[in-house]
């Protein structure tokens, strides 16, 4: 028996076609309206599913770590090459008196030339044999007889600074390449400087810095100006 269509049955399929279709743009309007409202966080500068609480959480980790980066900088061991602003101190090579400075611009007088010169170097009163201490270690770099200064030995020393004995005896000198320590004899005192023969024992001591000569007061420590020299620089001033 065929059954027959109903207008009703028509109408009642069109209602739940239009009632889905409403459902489904009520939903796609919740979804647009939670996406817009993501889209202004994230404008804010926030990111999606972090708190504010978090956010500082994570700047203050980030301070830690810096700090923490500043504390093992400063448990580093230190490189021996940062504390090499030492510098290298001396000592008067002889006991005795300067009698004739450092003067070389200014001429000074010679007793054995008779004539005005200016002098590269200190003169050192002291007796004739007196033992000769280096002024500070080094190596030795050149053992000599100048045709002017007589006996003379060189010493090399860090910072570029080199020493220069003369006016020495043949006796007790030390040789070229060995290393002395401060206080170390290296000679004796003589009588071989022809351009000083008519002044009275003494020592003939230089300085070199970057090989200019400098006037060796200057570089002498003030304990052994006032305890090898009897020069007392507070007094002075």
């Amino acid at each position: 028996m065929e059954k027959k269509f109903k207008f009703s049955d028509s109408k009642t399929a069109t209602k739940a076609i239009y009632g889905a279709v409403i459902a489904i743009l009520c939903i796609t309007a919740i979804v647009v309206g939670i996406v817009a409202a993501n889209n202004r966080n994230n404008d804010d500068g926030k990111l999606p599913g972090i708190e504010d609480g978090d956010s500082n959480n994570n700047n203050n980790n980030n301070n830690n770590n810096n700090d923490n980066d500043g504390d093992n900088n400063n448990n580093k061991p230190q490189n021996p090459d940062d504390d090499k602003d030492e510098k290298t101190t001396f000592n008067s090579p002889v006991s005795g008196e300067v009698y004739r400075e450092h003067s070389p611009e200014i001429p000074v007088y010679s007793p054995t030339l008779e004539e005005w010169r200016v002098h590269s170097g200190m003169d050192i009163y002291t007796e004739e044999g007196a033992d000769v201490f280096a002024a500070a270690s080094g190596e030795v770099v050149s053992v000599y007889t100048d045709p002017l200064m007589g006996r003379t030995v060189i010493i090399s020393h860090d910072d570029n600074i080199k020493t220069v004995y003369s006016n020495l005896s043949d006796k007790d000198v030390v040789s070229v390449g060995q290393f002395v320590n401060q206080g170390e004899k290296i000679g004796n005192v003589g009588d071989s400087a022809i351009v000083e023969i008519a002044d009275e024992s003494h020592l003939h001591f230089e300085m070199l810095v970057n090989d200019k000569t400098v006037n060796p007061l200057n570089y002498i420590s003030e304990e052994s100006k006032k305890t090898s020299l009897g020069i007392d620089s507070e007094d002075a001033a």
